[in-house]
């Protein structure tokens, strides 16, 4: 199991953070939870991160819901590199600078190798307060007696409007999640420590 450290809140409940690296006075975090459901974009076409409703949510909601001030300054921006999926390099998606982010497939082979590493629960108080959520619990299977979520990743799929994900057994899909689907965010942030 990873560290924790609690960073910002969501629904009014501190968000837990794994760290998942330490690179001289940063650390690169990813949310212990999901904590929110939403659709990679509206519409079933293909769209880069980039141009992603998510990145814009994330941006923009989820940073002046979640952070003050204060700790929206200690979030750093990062160049962000999108590979496309493999075997479907004519899929990939422009470089950004971004503060939030979803991990690529890249990312999380390399912070959290082992598939029961990727295992990830809603935030019981962001289902409460979040019908998008909420309704995206409903569906899922149990796994191990454990309602897991499934998470979007940030990297293409196998057809131009699909996207990777994390399944619940923590295994990577590449294949039919449609970005007009709606999946788990656990955003991914490098923090000033």
């Amino acid at each position: 199991m990873k560290e924790t450290m609690t960073f910002g809140k969501y629904f009014d409940t501190p968000i837990e953070w794994l760290i998942l690296k330490q690179e001289g006075n940063r650390r690169l975090l990813l949310s212990r939870y999901v904590l929110d459901a939403k659709r990679f974009f509206s519409d079933c076409i293909y769209i880069g991160w980039e141009k992603s409703n998510i990145r814009e949510w994330l941006h923009h909601d989820f940073m002046n819901t979640a952070f003050t001030p204060d700790e929206q300054a200690r979030i750093l921006e990062t160049s962000i590199h999108t590979p496309p999926c493999q075997g479907y390099e004519h899929y990939g998606a422009s470089d950004t600078i971004d503060k939030i982010f979803l991990l690529s497939t890249e990312e999380l082979l390399e912070y959290l190798p082992e598939p029961e590493s990727r295992f990830a629960q809603a935030e019981p108080q962001a289902i409460e307060m979040s019908a998008d959520l909420r309704d995206f619990c409903e569906l899922l299977p149990f796994y191990h007696n454990v309602n897991l979520c499934w998470w979007w990743l940030r990297d293409g799929g196998n057809e131009p409007c699909c996207k990777s994900i994390v399944w619940s057994d923590g295994t990577i899909a590449t294949e039919y999640h449609y970005v007009n689907y709606e999946r788990g965010i656990r955003p991914a942030v490098w923090l000033k420590a």
